[in-house]
């Protein structure tokens, strides 16, 4: 089959399936404007050249158009679409979205991941009101993302990507990053992933108060992260050889929740995770030789521990790039939970994370006696070189309980505990 059928003579269709059809070439203007067509599928046709002029199929809700490698343009959408809610664009040859995109108002899903050609997006896409997932990794011919254009007879509609959760430029061939700056868009982004790109500067995004993640690994040319969001839980910068300026206050931590699966502990997402290129681990942390913490706590001071802090320094490996972390937790000499870390990396790195006290040990960590042991231990994979270790446990005023502690467990150093007053912020 080398053309769709015309689809006039099937009413009542409601999916229409021709994935993988390798002899395809062109669509049929008929389903364009089928009525009650909800899903088309033309992945995997790999010679379809020609889809059709416009699209005004007032129900689809689904579009996948995977792999159909020699489909250069994408139809204008002349009116309003409040059907189409999933748009798949990967691998095709499209080189630029009609400005019309923005005509698709239920869209929730755009994913263009690896479509070479790609050089251009319309500033209208920033009008796209329910869109929560965009997706352009690997577009490597996109150089630049556009700003939004300001429309000063609307004020009430200058917000842009009211609803954008996740924004995926990874691999492209960015030059610069500034149209994060416009304080009027991503009100929700919550991901932004930025990785092996070629702008210099991360500017200062205070407004991004929901961003949780930030990936600007492998960008070469990266030398300055200006301030980032103080909610933000993971930052991911490794290989950023020219990296030299980020903010001073990068090493704050904020909190999140954990899963638990059975006895065992399963970490869904630390609080925060930073990694970042160079050698030196923050000041404030206490240097530890062991790679292990250990220390008795009663139920009582147990409940004014708020947080873990912990850091590693992962020196430069010979013939290996691939460095992986292992943290391990025990309760009265009982391994109750761990996790690892894998990452590839070409240089020293510097690794930080914070964790809840109960994210570690949980809140039922006592029996019938009133104190347990806690220990907290990293061990790095062989081959692995560890130049630093530190942590900290962050805590309410200790006081007499501190002295008590003191007497408890001799070998326990106090410049282990930091002490957070009332007042204090960080």
């Amino acid at each position: 089959m080398v053309c769709m059928p015309d689809l006039k003579s099937t009413p009542n269709l409601e999916e229409l399936d021709l994935h993988k059809c390798k002899n395809l070439e062109r669509g049929h203007e008929s389903v364009a404007y089928h009525i009650k067509l909800r899903l088309l599928n033309l992945e995997g046709c790999s010679n379809l050249q020609h889809l059709f002029v416009v699209l005004q199929s007032k129900n689809l809700q689904l579009l996948n158009l995977i792999n159909c490698s020699k489909l250069q343009r994408f139809p204008d959408i002349p009116n309003k679409i409040k059907g189409l809610q999933e748009l798949y664009l990967k691998g095709t040859s499209i080189e630029e979205l009609p400005a019309s995109i923005e005509n698709l108002v239920s869209l929730k899903i755009l994913s263009s991941i690896n479509c070479k050609k790609l050089a251009n997006l319309p500033s209208s896409i920033y009008k796209l009101p329910s869109l929560e997932r965009l997706i352009l990794d690997g577009c490597s011919k996109l150089i630049t993302f556009p700003k939004k254009e300001e429309d000063l007879r609307d004020l009430h509609s200058n917000i842009g990507f009211p609803k954008l959760l996740v924004l995926g430029l990874g691999g492209c061939n960015l030059l610069e990053v500034e149209f994060l700056e416009n304080h009027s868009c991503f009100p929700y982004l919550r991901t932004l992933d930025l990785a092996e790109n070629n702008f210099a500067k991360f500017p200062t995004c205070g407004q991004l108060n929901n961003l949780l993640q930030l990936d600007v690994s492998e960008c070469r040319q990266l030398e300055e992260i200006g301030k980032i969001p103080r909610q933000l839980q993971e930052l991911h910068a490794e290989n950023c050889e020219s990296l030299s300026k980020i903010p001073s206050d990068i090493w704050a931590s904020n909190d999140i929740d954990l899963l638990r699966h059975g006895p065992m502990l399963c970490f869904h997402m630390w609080s925060r995770l930073i990694l970042l290129p160079g050698g030196e681990m923050p000041q404030w942390l206490l240097p530890n030789k062991e790679g292990y913490i250990s220390f008795m706590a009663s139920k009582d001071l147990y409940k004014k521990f708020l947080g873990v802090a912990i850091c590693a320094v992962i020196g430069k490996m010979k013939g290996k790039q691939k460095f992986g972390l292992l943290i391990y937790i025990y309760i009265n000499g009982k391994k109750i939970g761990s996790f690892s870390f894998n990452r590839c990396l070409h240089s020293s790195h510097v690794w930080f994370t914070t964790f809840k006290m109960e994210q570690l040990w949980g809140v039922g960590a006592f029996g019938p006696n009133d104190s347990s042991s806690f220990q907290l231990g990293i061990r790095a994979e062989d081959g692995i070189i560890v130049k630093k270790c530190g942590f900290r446990l962050i805590c309410k005023p200790l006081e007499d309980d501190l002295e008590a502690l003191y007497q408890d467990d001799e070998l326990l150093d106090p410049g282990l505990f930091y002490e957070i007053w009332h007042g204090d912020k960080e």
